[in-house]
């Protein structure tokens, strides 16, 4: 471990934290109008949140529609004012409620908008659900001039507003229904709706019978968790926490690179545009990696086994010639790039077991097959799909589909940015059309700009099956900067995001997961990963590359490949600090089994008790908090007991709390067992 060698976390990302929702770097649509953002307000961000994206999605769920207070304007105050709704005081106060004309009811809302001022009234504010796509309506009947606008806002916790849309309706004197679409981004805890008038405009219009829709409801929560390892990448499960916080966990490094160029074909660079795996039937790690050979001026596939994951041999493989011989451990030349490896469980064919994809410069991404991860034969079915320079393919380990993230150029909403796009196959040779999934947001692009880039980009994002959900690793690539005159010079660094259904995707925390090392160091420059986790025990291992330098082509930049590792179930956590005892408590749970485990990290002196509710919220007796064992120590399967109870069984199968007192360390997660 080499954290007193890794550059510190840099104070843009504190800042990034408290100013969510900044002005856009790189604005994906028209910015809202200059005389309504004031000091603070955010710029809207593009049509992409931190987000987005199980192999095949299931049928969307039907709207719902979300309740505006007083939306129809029919509830008035003693002065006469619509309740529920509130005029900016630093705008002229010329909105009335009237009688008589409507689209429905009784009254409606009179706005007008005088010459030279503007004129601001919002709803009250609304609970939003993360990415949550909303369209809210209102009827809209014109008088004269100008007609009112329709704002969607989205606001943060502290009341910072961090995103918009609105829609500038064309003048009717009859009414009619104006529309506006917005997707709540990570940061969003409220939204509201606003009516409003242009400084630089003037008219009158009636609005009546204001409306919300939220298109996309999460699925009804669903109790039942049976043996599954319940996880804290997000707070789904839990109801209330007293003094903890969800914490995303750096890997822990190796000092030194495990695998480097030491062949003369592989110049002085070898990384992961590639993959590992651990092959349980010949107790191996395995490696697929890649070189660019400056003196050919193509890449070459490479291949690599270790007996313990780090230590690594480079085989005589006698497959590929090089300089005359095959005595090299190179698969696959001919400027094959970013091969993304797996061995397929399900297959029946021996000559498929073993599949790749990867980019071919003259075809676009191409497939391979091979009987043992060494000898490859091209797909009859090339090219799968246009090309880009990064695929990452996955496997869904309870069905056999296949799945790639990878990039796809003639599909990008902003030209020469960078998206992961999703597609799935059930033969690896026929994919579906491909789903834009994940980019980056006006937090990745706060990020970048406070560190002098241009933009946030994501360049690569392997995803891997865990604990019945997903995992990715995006590559955010930050161009602009660094070298003088290199317009793409850039770092690119390894968030982490999670996800139950591959399309929406959560990254709370963007720290860098895989710090990159100190300048002048060997991964000082770029981190790329491989395309998935390998899990040994009671360790997770992800395997990367790093550069010495910036993403801006120079052959003088080196690059070798390390291992970052992580306990089981550890990218993120529970937390408390030891300063006051934290609480946890989970929304109701009905499980199968007889005990309860969890897996957690104490400080010398910290502990953890867990104390059974009933769905009620009140302890059950046997498993109340005096009668829970303190847990000590760190350990993956702390065993929880009580002093007048150890059985579960008689509470498996019924609607149940757990409540969690962790004092000074971090819950990983729970799980109940046979």
């Amino acid at each position: 471990m080499r954290l007193s060698r890794r550059l510190s976390a840099p104070a843009a990302l504190a800042a990034a934290s408290a100013v969510i929702g900044a002005a856009l770097t790189l604005a994906l649509e028209p910015a809202e109008p200059a005389e309504l953002a004031g000091p603070g307000s955010a710029a809207p961000p593009g049509p992409f949140g931190a987000a987005s994206a199980v192999l095949t999605s299931d049928a969307a769920a039907e709207p719902v529609e979300v309740e505006v207070p007083n939306a129809g304007f029919e509830e008035v105050d003693g002065d006469g004012w619509a309740t529920g709704w509130r005029l900016d005081p630093a705008r002229a106060q010329t909105a009335t409620v009237v009688e008589g004309d409507a689209h429905a009811g009784e009254r409606s809302l009179e706005v007008v908008d005088p010459p030279g001022s503007g004129i601001a009234i919002w709803s009250s504010p609304v609970e939003s659900v993360r990415d949550g796509e909303y369209e809210a309506s209102a009827w809209i009947r014109t008088v004269s001039g100008v007609p009112a606008w329709l704002y969607l806002e989205f606001y943060d916790a502290n009341g910072r507003r961090v995103s918009e849309t609105h829609v500038t309706p064309e003048a009717s004197a009859t009414w009619q229904r104006v529309t506006v679409a917005g997707t709540a981004p990570a940061a969003a805890t409220t939204l509201k709706l606003l009516v409003y008038g242009s400084n630089s405009s003037a008219g009158t219009s009636y609005v009546d019978d204001v409306a919300l829709r939220l298109l996309n409801p999460p699925p009804p929560y669903d109790p039942v968790i049976g043996q599954r390892t319940q996880l804290f990448h997000d707070l789904d499960r839990v109801d209330t926490l007293t003094h903890v916080g969800r914490v995303v966990h750096e890997g822990e490094l190796t000092d030194q690179p495990i695998l480097s160029p030491d062949r003369p074909w592989e110049a002085n660079n070898v990384y992961l545009y590639g993959s590992v795996l651990f092959d349980e039937d010949e107790q191996l790690y395995k490696m697929w990696y890649h070189s660019y050979n400056w003196d050919l001026g193509e890449y070459l596939n490479l291949y690599a086994t270790s007996r313990n994951g780090r230590t690594w041999d480079k085989p005589e493989l006698g497959v590929y010639e090089f300089d005359g011989s095959t005595a090299n451990n190179i698969v696959i030349g001919d400027n094959i790039h970013s091969p993304s490896v797996l061995k397929d469980p399900f297959e029946d064919d021996p000559a498929r077991r073993y599949k790749m994809m990867a980019m071919d410069y003259e075809q676009g991404y191409v497939v391979y097959f091979s009987p043992d991860g060494v000898r490859w034969t091209a797909c009859g079915c090339n090219p799968v799909s246009t090309g880009a320079d990064v695929a990452n393919i996955f496997q869904d380990p309870e069905t056999g589909e296949f799945g790639v993230m990878w990039k796809q150029p003639d599909l990008r909403p902003v030209p020469n940015i960078r998206y992961a796009f999703l597609s799935t196959s059930a033969d690896f040779e026929t994919w579906s059309e491909p789903e834009l999934v994940l980019a980056a947001d006006q937090r990745d692009q706060l990020m970048a700009t406070a560190d002098g880039h241009t933009n946030a980009q994501i360049y690569g994002f392997p995803v891997t099956a865990y604990q019945g959900g997903w995992v990715g690793f995006p590559w955010i690539y930050k161009p602009g900067g660094g070298t003088p005159g290199m317009a793409g010079s850039g770092p690119v660094d390894v968030q982490v995001a999670f996800s139950d259904d591959l399309r929406t995707w959560t990254r709370d925390d963007r720290r860098s997961v895989i710090p990159r090392g100190v300048p002048g160091s060997w991964d000082a420059g770029m981190i790329y990963t491989a395309s998935s986790l390998v899990q040994t025990g009671r360790d997770l291992r992800l395997y990367y590359s790093g550069w010495d330098g910036f993403h801006d082509g120079s052959p003088n930049r080196g690059a070798a490949i390390g291992m970052a590792t992580w306990r089981v179930d550890g990218f993120a956590s529970l937390a408390n600090g030891g300063d006051q005892p934290g609480v946890v408590t989970t929304r109701p749970l009905v499980f199968d089994g007889r005990a309860l485990s969890v897996n957690a990290a104490l400080a010398p002196g910290g502990t953890l008790r867990v104390e059974i509710l009933d769905a009620d919220g009140e302890p059950i007796p046997g498993f109340t908090l005096e009668e829970s064992r303190k847990v000590m120590g760190d350990r993956t399967d702390h065993r929880i007991r009580w002093s007048g109870a150890h059985d579960l069984s008689a509470l498996a199968g019924t609607p149940v709390r757990l409540r969690f007192h962790l004092d000074d360390g971090d819950l990983y997660s729970y799980r109940f067992h046979g």
